[in-house]
């Protein structure tokens, strides 16, 4: 993952002229645009999908319409997308869990092959923060703690990307932390703040207020690379866990069968909308780094994340209903 991000922020960098509209395209959009979020309004999710409508309404013959409909840690709205009409008019942003759902819920009625990668937008890492009390100060501190006996980690449910990325920093680091699900990743940093748990995985907006009022101490992030907003936090992998990387990834996709023509006037507007220092600069103050790429690379990233992600959810003996 690390490589393929770095290819595609070079081509972020690169200022090139977008291609005209494709034969077979030049006619779309033909009707308002459809963008399905799979979460509640107020997440990261539902907030860059409204970014990118709002942009692409300025520029396209027809608005892009943003619809949440939440359930089910957004398999509800990805199998309506499924059924949806390939033409184009019917998008859903989707984020890393979007390939481990695949492989957590036996019973879904799609496959990641349904469907068709449109663009990349942007990813971020998770801040490993802990309460002040907690005595280790070092991720080594941590292991060597957690070796010895029982550490609790709060996490926003079963099966949620912070959850996945505790259960590989579990098998890289040869540990068994607790799994402690909430509700929501609300309702886990509160009882965080409040020392009823002393570890989770928060997003670096969500993290920053308390870490700068000295309520939760970070421990790392979870990127290969130091984050700018917290250049004194080590990474994992530099912290005793070697090639660790679990970053969170935005994306858009279509249904498959989608008109190859529709996907890449689509990924050219959506690569112009992120190209716009405004928008790289709004993505920033979310803790996002913007990201750019081909739906090829953008397939690319989907199937090392399958290869990556079936692993660890194997070895960790995680099933959802």
């Amino acid at each position: 993952m690390k490589r393929f991000l770095q290819t595609a922020r070079l081509a972020l960098l690169a200022a090139a002229c977008v291609a005209a509209p494709l034969a077979g395209a030049q006619d779309f959009p033909k009707k308002p645009i459809r963008l399905v979020v799979g979460m509640a309004p107020g997440g990261s999710n539902d907030t860059v999908a409204r970014m990118i409508g709002t942009e692409l309404s300025k520029t396209l013959p027809q608005p892009v319409i943003v619809e949440n409909k939440p359930g089910a840690n957004s398999t509800i709205a990805t199998a309506e997308l499924k059924r949806s009409a390939p033409d184009g008019h019917t998008l859903m942003i989707v984020i890393s869990s979007h390939v481990t759902n695949t492989f957590l819920y036996p019973g879904l009625s799609y496959t990641l092959n349904d469907f068709a990668p449109v663009s990349l937008i942007a990813d971020t890492p998770f801040v490993l923060v802990a309460n002040p009390k907690f005595a280790p100060n070092t991720v080594k501190e941590l292991i060597a703690t957690a070796k010895a006996g029982k550490i609790d980690f709060g996490t926003p449910g079963s099966g949620s990307t912070q959850h996945i990325s505790m259960e590989l920093m579990n098998q890289m680091a040869g540990i068994s932390m607790n799994h402690i699900p909430y509700k929501g990743g609300a309702p886990a940093q509160q009882d965080l703040l409040a020392g009823q748990i002393p570890l989770i995985f928060a997003t670096p907006t969500q993290s920053l207020p308390f870490l700068k009022d000295h309520k939760l101490k970070p421990l790392a992030v979870t990127s290969t690379k130091r984050l700018d907003l917290l250049p004194d936090v080590p990474t994992l992998a530099e912290s005793g866990i070697p090639g660790y990387d679990a970053n969170v990834w935005f994306g858009i996709i279509a249904p498959a069968g989608t008109p190859p023509a529709v996907v890449s006037f689509l990924n050219g507007e959506i690569s112009k909308v992120i190209r716009k220092p405004e928008f790289q600069k709004r993505l920033t103050e979310l803790g996002l780094a913007p990201i750019d790429g081909s739906p090829a690379q953008f397939q690319k990233l989907i199937d090392q994340e399958k290869v990556k992600w079936a692993d660890v959810i194997k070895k960790s003996n995680l099933k959802l209903d």
